[in-house]
């Protein structure tokens, strides 16, 4: 620990500012478009205004350490020109071939704020291409709209991707939606209908978001539908993809940041974070680390226990990833990252008016610890490009409820007992892509896949008051095997029209272990039991090139998940009620139509989608009256949309973005294993959301000036499949509004979340064994005014 504190003060002291910062590049000659996609990921930085009229043919090969902004010059053929809107942003038009190049504009030229829509370089569909000539709905936001956001963890940012909605159960519990693809409100056996990945691998099963701090990230991309031919089961409703920064061959870089807030009627807040980039052995190896550790005051009291703000929470962790380019066109890169998450208690109360307070006989702690060890190796080959990746995934979870009144046929405590939780997920995934390098009318990928989960869970029962040993109510061990292989291919009709077509073949096996049933009245057997699945799951597109910007597609794709086992627990003895052995897999198809259209030179981008998703054997997560956990498929379900998103930027100050989406979520046939209503939607996803954010900036003195200011709504919902009142959320809009002041080295910014102080209930639930009690209700974190600051050296 002291050396590496040593290193890190070091690393601070000798860096400096880096007016131009220089990159490795390794560019050869190829199409201008295949050439402009590699070297913006190289560079790091954002490329738009491509294709431009005049500008093609073949570019010039660069290679060696430049500056972006002169590799560029270097790339480009005659006919293309290019303008420097910032040190990472480029726009290319074309020009004769006898006029030189515009110079790059100087450090403290009045710039531009972050890149547009259609600039970005995505790679979601596991091959690099710029955002606007991708046909596919997926939505990005690069690190820098991170921190004009204020995002610092996915469901702060979540507003601003359209179509995406996070359950409120709290840091490390939560739940995501994609397009109203809703398995319910709470999490269990089923596996997540959206696929969380950091980088290259997986990270979650079925587990909730780990809730990883957004601490040095390059960006956060969303590919929204089923994505089961590239990424397997558990996609159903999207991909999250969390980018983290690449270590730096050249620039020695190190930055640190802190912030403070206080919440009206609540406790304060409190964030510091470091980063330090080390170039290594003459520019073919660096080292990149950031470790962070903040801690968010509570806003719930509980007079029961005479306590305030018992809700504190803390997250602390770090990363560290080690990138080095080797002889013959292989890049390996290595990685270790850490988090771990304390909740003090709950963030729900009693009601949905009056003050924010819970009357509990126990305090409901949480703790998430997720860690991660990764590799990647990958080869650019003169046919093909190759990348490898594997990881190891440990990931920890405690969760204790008050359970006082509880289990009390099976020796609950009527005065305070407690229900605890725990799980533990160990994954272990590993990937394999090749696809092609040139482009040409025929471009595929082929990829394998296999993924290995041991799942072990526990649940006990405990005497908090008069203390006593705590009696197990059950455990149990699930190990899941997927096994995939899959490929893709897109050929280019005619110059305008592209038909794209994939499949995946798949294997999944579940082998569940149960047993200790302690609590019951009667001996239960210990439960070995097994299945397996296999099928395959296709893809089919088509896209039409209208104009050189206009683009339009139409696909439709399958997603599915494997089917499990439930535990016999309920069944034998601390209730009463029954439960189904086995749910099965279930399957859904989506049927899609989008387009992206730039209007008014550019100025105005818009995309957009109209989609109908058809669900067959939904499964999901559902608690008994009991409070324990069941998964049933509840029948069939269905979703009929449209979503649109548009970024507006009319000069070099402004920018404007705005996304929504309307949906028809629903339940079409219910099964009758559990209460379902068909005119009330899916558990947790409204019927109609929608945010827009602003930004300006401008030059004050000899500093960058910026104000921005951000509203999100979300429509009504319920927290189960049958409704009621006591199940009602939603329905409501927060504001934040941020400024900033900035120079090369440093940046402050005063910020105000829930402006109007609006309550709200993002999730209508806290604890299973007291609902029938008490109205449940998670509110918005009351108005908080923040101040941060940041230092790069």
């Amino acid at each position: 620990m002291a050396a590496g504190s040593a290193s890190l003060v070091a690393l601070l002291a000798a860096g400096g500012a880096h007016a131009a910062e220089t990159r490795v590049f390794h560019l050869p000659s190829e199409p201008v478009e295949s050439a402009l996609v590699h070297f913006a990921v190289q560079g790091g930085v954002s490329v738009g205004g491509f294709p431009a009229r005049g500008c093609g043919g073949r570019s010039r090969p660069v290679d060696g350490a430049l500056a972006p902004a002169s590799a560029l010059t270097v790339l480009l053929p005659a006919g293309c020109g290019f303008e420097t809107l910032d040190a990472h942003s480029f726009r290319i038009f074309g020009r004769p071939a006898a006029v030189p190049p515009p110079p790059a504009m100087p450090p403290e030229a009045d710039i531009i704020a972050p890149p547009r829509l259609d600039e970005l370089v995505v790679t979601a569909e596991k091959r690099l291409e710029l955002l606007t000539r991708s046909a596919s709905a997926v939505s990005v936001l690069s690190g820098r709209d991170l921190d004009v956001l204020g995002g610092k963890s996915f469901e702060q940012i979540a507003a601003q991707m359209v179509g995406v909605a996070v359950t409120n159960l709290g840091s490390g519990r939560n739940k995501i939606f994609v397009r109203g693809l809703s398995d319910g409100s709470f999490t269990g056996k089923t596996q997540s209908t959206v696929g969380l990945y950091l980088d290259d691998v997986p990270i979650t099963y079925n587990a909730p978001d780990p809730d990883l701090r957004l601490a040095d990230i390059e960006r956060v991309e969303v590919l929204r539908g089923p994505q089961g031919t590239l990424y397997g089961s558990g996609s159903m409703g999207g991909i999250v993809r969390i980018v983290t920064a690449r270590p730096d061959l050249v620039n020695r870089l190190a930055s640190v940041s802190i912030d403070g807030a206080l919440t009206q009627r609540g406790a304060p807040s409190s964030g510091l974070e470091a980063m330090a980039n080390l170039p290594l052995a003459g520019g073919r190896a660096a080292i990149r680390a950031v470790i962070y550790s903040e801690e968010h005051g509570g806003y719930i009291s509980n007079p029961v226990l005479g306590l305030d703000d018992v809700n504190y929470s803390r997250r602390t962790g770090g990363r560290i990833a080690a990138l080095a380019e080797l002889a013959d066109g292989w890049t390996v890169e290595a990685g270790f990252a850490h988090q771990s998450i304390g909740t003090s208690d709950s963030q729900y109360t009693q009601g949905t008016d009056g003050p924010l307070t819970r009357d509990a006989s126990v305090r409901e702690p949480h703790d998430n610890d997720f860690t991660e060890l990764g590799a990647t190796a990958s080869h650019t080959g003169a046919g093909a490009d190759l990348k490898v990746s594997t990881a190891f995934i440990d990931h920890v979870i405690d969760t204790r409820y008050d359970a006082t009144g509880a289990f009390t046929a099976a020796g609950g405590s009527k005065i305070a007992g407690a229900f605890d939780e725990n799980k533990h997920v160990k994954l272990w995934a590993t990937e394999g892509v090749l696809s092609s390098s040139p482009p040409g009318p025929l471009r595929w990928l082929a990829g394998a896949f296999f993924s290995y989960t041991d799942e072990g869970d526990a649940a006990f029962l405990v005497r908090v008051r008069p203390k006593e040993a705590s009696r197990t109510i059950y455990r149990r061990r699930d190990e899941l095997i997927e096994a995939a292989v899959y490929g893709e291919a897109a050929y280019d009709l005619t110059a305008r029209l592209t038909v794209t077509a994939g499949a995946r073949w798949f294997v999944t096996e579940v082998d569940t272990r149960a047993g200790d049933f302690n609590i019951a009245p009667t001996p239960i057997a210990r439960k070995h039991l097994r299945l397996t699945d296999t099928s395959v799951a296709p893809k089919l597109r088509l896209s039409f090139a209208a104009t050189p910007d206009i683009l339009i597609y139409a696909q439709v794709q399958e997603g599915y998940r494997a089917g499990g086992f439930n535990i016999p627990a309920a069944a034998g003895g601390a209730t009463t009620e029954r439960l189904s052995a086995q749910f099965r897999p279930d399957h859904l198809w989506n049927y899609e139509l989008g387009a992206s259209l730039p209007l008014f030179d550019d100025t105005l981008t818009l995309r957009g989608a109209i989609f109908h998703a058809d669900w067959r054997g939904l499964q999901t997560d559902q608690r008994l009256a009991s409070g324990l956990p069941m998964t049933v498929n509840i029948g069939d379900g269905s979703n009929t949309g449209v979503e649109a998103e548009a970024t507006w930027r009319p000069n070099r100050h402004l920018q404007v973005r705005a996304n929504f989406l309307l949906e028809d979520p629903q339940i079409t046939r219910a099964a009758n294993v559990f209460p379902a209503r068909r005119d009330i939607g899916l558990p947790g996803v409204p019927y109609d959301m929608g945010a827009a954010d602003v930004r300006y900036r401008w030059r004050l003195g000899g500093l960058d000036a910026e104000v921005s200011a951000q509203l999100s709504y979300v429509g009504r919902s319920y927290l189960t499949f049958d409704g009621g009142a006591g199940n009602a959320m939603g329905g409501y809009a927060s504001g934040r509004l941020a400024m900033a002041l900035s120079a090369k080295t440093w940046r402050a910014s005063l910020y105000v979340d829930n402006i109007a102080d609006e309550r709200g209930n993002t999730f209508a639930f806290g604890n299973p064994f007291s609902r029938t009690r008490a109205t449940q209700a998670t509110p918005l974190r009351p108005r908080t005014v923040g101040l941060a600051l940041s230092r790069s050296f």
